[in-house]
């Protein structure tokens, strides 16, 4: 029979790891799809901050940005990367172009969209992917490490601090070390 000292202990113990456990999230998935022999890297959802795309009851609309990286074989790194702008929420909203534009620290980075020169090119988003660039390595790099970034995406400005972007720090780190190993615990970085 356990003392009340040890089952107090015991008790304490499943509770604190209860906690850590729920308290973790994956910064990043690491993917090894034998059928296609691809691996994918993919971050977590990044929320977006200071978007003004919707106004009044519709700001329980949530913006999101997502990096993904595909590459071919079990131990491999991906050359290029997408950026996937995402939208949560009830509330539609309307998009015109999906032109992006990222400035870290003293770069700038421009991807047009190439429907944006059709005058009246609008559309209707509800949820998901609204908006989507193509990144190299060098490009993410600064994407990850520069100290301050702010954008615009489709005519819209926000900004994506420094704490906020630490799952794209820890998909370098992953890609970094190599292998493929499930999923890769958040950096702890705030």
């Amino acid at each position: 029979m356990m003392s009340e000292v040890g089952a107090r202990c015991t008790v304490l113990l499943v509770g604190l790891l209860l906690v850590g456990c729920a308290g973790s999230s994956k910064s990043v998935e690491v993917a090894y799809d034998r059928a296609s022999g691809q691996t994918t890297y993919e971050t977590r959802e990044m929320r977006i901050e200071d978007i003004q795309m919707t106004s009044g009851l519709q700001q329980r609309n949530r913006f999101y940005v997502q990096i993904l990286g595909t590459c071919t074989g079990d131990d491999c790194v991906p050359s290029q990367y997408s950026m996937r702008f995402i939208k949560e929420g009830p509330q539609a909203v309307t998009v015109e172009g999906r032109d992006v534009t990222l400035t870290i620290g003293s770069e700038t980075l421009r991807w047009e969209d190439a429907q944006t020169r059709d005058a009246g090119q609008t559309a209707t988003i509800r949820s998901g992917v609204f908006a989507k660039v193509s990144l190299s390595s060098k490009q993410l790099s600064t994407i990850g490490g520069g100290s301050s970034m702010r954008g615009t995406v489709c005519g819209e400005r926000f900004t994506l601090p420094y704490r906020t972007r630490s799952p794209i720090r820890s998909l370098l780190t992953r890609v970094e070390q190599g292998g493929t190993e499930a999923s890769d615990n958040a950096s702890g970085e705030t």
